[in-house]
Parts: structure tokens; sequence; C-alpha cells
């Protein structure tokens, strides 16, 4: 039998905690990782519903317990600059994790069975695979019960989604354990289906006639912060995709293809269970920026004192909370068409190419939709940095 999964975020915390083990994940046919009950062993404990929020009628009523800190932070050290997908936070924060005696969960990509996984590091050196942002999901079943089955005085530091951090947030809360976890968070726009990624990867092997890489880069800075692109590499050979024109960002941002409960997700819009959330300093301040720049909110003391011990290492600069979240998905509940969304998933799902896949969604476009992304591409490639000179200057004069 499955669970009611019209709002299920797929973070996995619902398998974690069930005591007899009646919970599996499962990757369903539409990309989307899903609770499965085994009715022969639920107990009806409850438990799992106490630590999903599409269950807690009080999670838009609870208050920010101090007024948070609102930085923009990018790191001095260039080479942790150009191997990060923004500021370098992230790295710095897990390696002072890891000396105050936190192991660190983060999310690693499997090269063999590309997927990304959350995996637990306890060495500095681990904490190079957790580098760049993935734009799909992981995969966190055998790792969040991992952490949970812990009953050690070991601490961990969680890296990860707000609906993964609202669960452990919950689990510390009703095993009075709120000491035993240091949670970050990052300004989240939604999780796609991992069948676009599967397609979209397919497709570059198939193109470079490469089987496996040996590395990839999500998000990297090749054509600067400003520009999505990924960086591929096999042995010798290293390539880029190309700055106009990616499947995977364009049926990304056309935002179609999310799960579900990210069109009007709680917890992307709420930051009262995270100790700091970190994300991209998106809008007009940074937008000439080509390193690349952090927005860094810091919800709790115990958030302050972490970023303390690594502030040294950035230029920082403080912001309003409603400057940070201005060019966010904060707050914000995202459109899509059903229909459409029915079908490119359809199509995901089918033997049909990644270049076949974007023709037949862009048919299923408005003619203005095609026309601003040819306007925008050709602004990119003719104007550059002029245009964006010029919606700087309409920001400050407002």
């Amino acid at each position: 039998m499955q669970l009611d999964d019209s709002k299920c975020t797929s973070c996995g915390m619902c398998s974690a905690v069930c005591p007899k083990h009646a919970i599996k994940i499962i990757l369903n046919e539409d990309g989307f990782y899903r609770p499965i009950i085994d009715e022969k062993l639920c107990i009806n404990c409850g438990i799992c519903k106490k630590i999903c929020y599409k269950y807690d009628e009080n999670y838009k009523e609870e208050k920010i317990n101090i007024a948070p800190v609102c930085l923009s932070a990018k790191n001095k050290n260039k080479d942790e600059l150009n191997n990060a997908s923004s500021g370098a936070v992230s790295i710095e924060l897990m390696r002072a994790c890891l000396e105050l005696g936190y192991k660190v969960v983060g999310v690693k990509y499997d090269y063999e069975k590309d997927i990304a996984t959350s995996k637990i590091a306890s060495k500095e050196e681990e904490l190079l695979e957790f580098r760049g942002s993935k734009y799909f999901q992981s995969c966190t079943e055998e790792t969040f019960k991992q952490i949970i089955k812990d009953n050690s005085e070991q601490r961990y530091a969680i890296f990860g989604t707000p609906c993964q951090i609202y669960a452990f947030s919950k689990i510390a809360e009703l095993k009075k354990i709120k000491d035993k976890f240091l949670l970050i968070d990052i300004f989240c726009h939604g999780c796609p289906s991992i069948n676009l990624w599967s397609k979209y990867i397919e497709d570059v092997k198939k193109r470079n006639k490469i089987s496996t890489f040996d590395l990839i880069k999500f998000r990297s800075k090749t054509h600067s912060w400003h520009e999505f692109c990924f960086d591929f590499k096999k042995d010798n050979k290293q390539f880029s995709s190309n700055k106009y024109n990616n499947p995977f960002y364009e049926l990304f941002f056309g935002m179609d293809i999310m799960n579900e409960a990210c069109y009007n997700c709680i917890a992307r819009s709420s930051i009262i269970k995270t100790d700091i959330r970190l994300g991209d300093f998106w809008g007009w301040q940074y937008d000439l920026d080509k390193e690349g720049v952090s927005a860094v909110v810091i919800n709790s003391e115990r958030g302050k004192e972490l970023f303390n011990k690594v502030s040294d290492k950035f230029i920082t600069k403080e912001f309003s909370f409603e400057e940070v979240i201005e060019a966010q998905s904060y707050g914000k509940e995202h459109k899509y068409d059903k229909q459409r969304r029915l079908r490119t998933l359809k199509n995901l799902r089918s033997n049909l190419s990644m270049i076949d896949i974007q023709k037949e969604y862009r048919k299923m476009l408005h003619v203005s939709s095609n026309i601003k992304r040819f306007l925008k591409n050709l602004s990119k490639r003719f104007l550059g940095d002029f245009y964006i000179k010029l919606r700087q200057r309409k920001h400050k004069k407002v």
C-alpha cells in the first residue's frame, strides 16, 4: 500500500523513524522518492506523522526566536570560490563542524548509478565530495536511518533541504536531543523529477561516447557565476554545457516537472527550524559579480557561534531579510500547468531523447514564453553586462 503522497516532499525521514521498518522509500515512475507502507508491519504508532510537516497544522503559526542576521558572503580564497556554486560558505562551515566534533551530513554524487545520495563525513577529505549544488533530490533513506539509530553522544551537522531539516528538528524535539543536531539548510527552488537528470545525462553520454564520468560539476562557473552550466570530465577529456541552450535547466526553470509538494512548500518559506540558511545571493546588488556570492541567514545562537568561527574567511556585508529573499523562492507559490506537467513527465519516461523532449516541451508553451526565452538569449549574446547595468541603475533610483 502507498501512503498519501500528494504533499510528500521526498525527505525520506518517515522510513528512518519507523520502529517496525514498515515504510520503504522507492523511486516511482515519475522520478520522485515516495514512501510505501507494509500494513502487516505497521502498528499505527503515528511517529511518521509527527515528523512530517504536512501533518503539522501549527507550522505556519510558529515565530522566529530571534531577528535573523542576514549577510552576503564571498570566500577570500579564490580556489575555494572557483570550486563552489556560489560564495563557498558551505565547505568552510563543514570544516568548522568537524573541528567542533560533529559528523557532517551532505550530498555526494554516485557516478556509477548517476544519482545523488546523502552521506556522513567524519574526515575533511570526505567533505570535497559534497562540493557543489545538485539539482535534484538525494536518496536519504539509509543515511537517515543510521543517524536516527545512533544513540551515542555523537553530534551531527545536517546540511539539507528545508523539508529534511524540518524532519530532523521534529526528531530533536520529540526525543529531547536538540544539542545532537546542528541544522543548515538552503534557499530551495524545488526538486525536479530525477528522470530529467537521467534523461539529460544519458543524452550527454551518448553524444560524447562516454559511459561514465570521473567528475561532474553542477553549476560550474565556466561561463561565470550567473550562467548555469555543467562541467564534465573523463580521463583527459573535459567539456562544458552550452551557455545559451541547456535542456536540463530549461525544463528545471520551466517549473512543470517539480515534485508536487514543491509548488507551495511551507518549509521553503520558513526559517524557524534551521540554525543557518544558505543560498546564492541573487539580486541586482550582485548582478555584475562573476565569481559568486552567498546569502547567509543566521537564525539561532548556535548558528551565530558557528559562522563566527569562519567569518574571517569571507568578505561580508549585512542586508535586511527582505533584501536577501527578494530574488529567492521564499514566500512564493510556483505556478505550473497541470496538463503540461503530466505530458512532460510522460515524455521523460519514454524513449524520446532529451532534445526531442525539449522540442515537445516548447511546443506546449505559449508563444510569448518562447519569444521571451529567445530575447533573453539574444541579450546575453549581444548586450552582455550593458543590460545588467541598466537594470542596476533602475533599482538604485527606486
